[in-house]
């Protein structure tokens, strides 16, 4: 593993890479693109050993922190959605620099899931992914937030879980500022990818949201599904750290990436 700062020095993104552990390494590199807040935490682990097991069978990983949160620059409060889709073509460049690979494959979790569609449908030409893997996806960013608000109503305000007066939404002690909110419900799966020759859906349990994906998905001859049923609670938290490491789904992921090429 190589920990490194890249992008902009004023608002240095934090990246770890994964070099592939034999060779011939592989001609596509993959890209996982974070979840936010509790469930980035809670994710940390699951993605991390979702690189290693994909530098062992010779690809090269790249696993970063979008700018305002994690080790990255900048605060929460001056970022935003388009931030972060500007920060998954930043790393694909640097990923398919590090590893000269010719193509790209990326994974989003949640609303990493979400995100990474969205800078494929931006960038095409310069992310040259072709093969996409969305995991437990949210559906769009406006049903994302409205699960938030939604849970908040159901479990009671609290000073980590509230609306405040400047309209913050602060979900397990994570804001999302009002403008923040509008950008993010700007973005929907339920329209076609351009340029992604295999899409993988896979979850931990089926909801209405991966139904409602998946009839709409199924129509294309590039689209998968798969459920491995195991726990998948991204938004839990516990005095234990809340790890979250869904076997199934990760080994589904990894033998879809090496076998579907």
């Amino acid at each position: 593993m190589k920990p490194f700062f890249f992008g902009e020095s004023a608002a240095p993104l934090y990246g770890v890479y994964h070099p592939p552990l034999v060779s011939p390494a592989r001609k596509e590199a993959v890209l996982l693109c974070a979840p936010f807040g509790q469930e980035y935490m809670r994710s940390h682990r699951a993605y991390r050993q979702l690189a290693l097991l994909l530098s062992k069978k010779g690809y090269p990983v790249l696993r970063f922190d979008y700018r305002g949160t994690g080790d990255s620059g900048l605060d929460p409060e001056q970022v935003t959605t388009e931030d972060w889709i500007q920060d998954i073509r930043v790393a694909a460049e640097e990923l398919k620099h590090m590893s000269q690979a010719s193509n790209l494959c990326l994974v989003g979790l949640r609303m990493g899931a979400l995100l990474a569609a969205e800078a494929i449908k931006r960038h095409p030409d310069e992310l040259n992914a072709d093969r996409l893997v969305l995991w437990d996806p949210v559906l769009s960013g406006k049903d994302y937030v409205e699960e938030i608000r939604s849970t908040i109503g159901a479990i009671g305000p609290s000073p980590t879980n509230c609306i405040d007066q400047e309209n913050t939404l602060h979900y397990n002690g994570f804001p999302m500022l009002a403008t923040f909110r509008e950008i993010l419900n700007r973005y929907d799966l339920r329209s076609e990818i351009p340029g992604i020759r295999k899409l993988l859906h896979v979850v931990a349990s089926e909801t209405e949201s991966s139904q409602a994906l998946k009839r709409l998905w199924s129509q294309y001859a590039s689209y998968a599904f798969a459920l491995r049923e195991c726990p998948g609670n991204w938004n839990f938290v516990d005095e234990f750290g809340g790890i979250l490491l869904p076997q199934p789904v990760i080994q589904e992921i990894v033998n879809w990436i090496t076998t579907g090429e």
